[in-house]
């Protein structure tokens, strides 16, 4: 069973990419005279297509039954789940394996700011009676759930305990 990890939000960025470079080719037809600068401004904007594809729609983390797939952009890895050895998700997940490392796009540590807010906010309404903040324990801003790095690791980790 092929289980498929992607963020929706990267539909969403892909999409108002695209958006914006039609509306781009459409102001070049609205303001050029010349058959030429139309057709160049058009292959320019087949090519910033072509990348937003590449960079929003393209990359995905693919968990199989004996291993993980990380397509990037540029190149696709396929990870045994034995080989892992650790996962850093300090800017977007790393996963180390016996074959380097490898860095998933589609995982990136965000949430910076709201976790931020919990922490100190947090820390500050600790002493008003009956309050109790989420978190108990400290944990970094990417390795917690509200990160998409956060989230693709658990997925990875929980794979890895399975097969034991």
């Amino acid at each position: 069973m092929y289980e498929t990890f992607r963020p929706r939000s990267n539909f969403a960025w892909a999409g108002i990419s695209i958006l914006l470079i039609c509306l781009f080719a459409l102001n070049s037809f609205a303001v050029n005279d010349s058959a030429l600068k139309i057709s160049v401004e058009l292959a320019i904007c087949a090519a910033l297509i072509a990348i937003a594809g590449a960079i929003w729609i393209k990359p995905k983390l693919v968990f199989g039954d004996e291993a993980l797939e990380v397509v990037n952009p540029f190149r696709t890895t396929s990870i045994a789940y034995k080989d892992v050895l650790e996962l850093e998700t300090q800017w977007a997940l790393t996963i180390t394996h016996t074959g380097g490392k490898t860095t998933v796009w589609v995982a990136p540590a965000s949430g910076k700011r709201k976790w931020i807010a919990e922490q100190r906010f947090g820390m500050l309404g600790s002493n008003v009676p009956l309050s109790k903040s989420r978190h108990t324990q400290s944990e970094t801003m990417s390795g917690s759930m509200d990160s998409f790095s956060g989230q693709a690791a658990y997925m990875i980790r929980e794979r890895i305990k399975r097969l034991h």
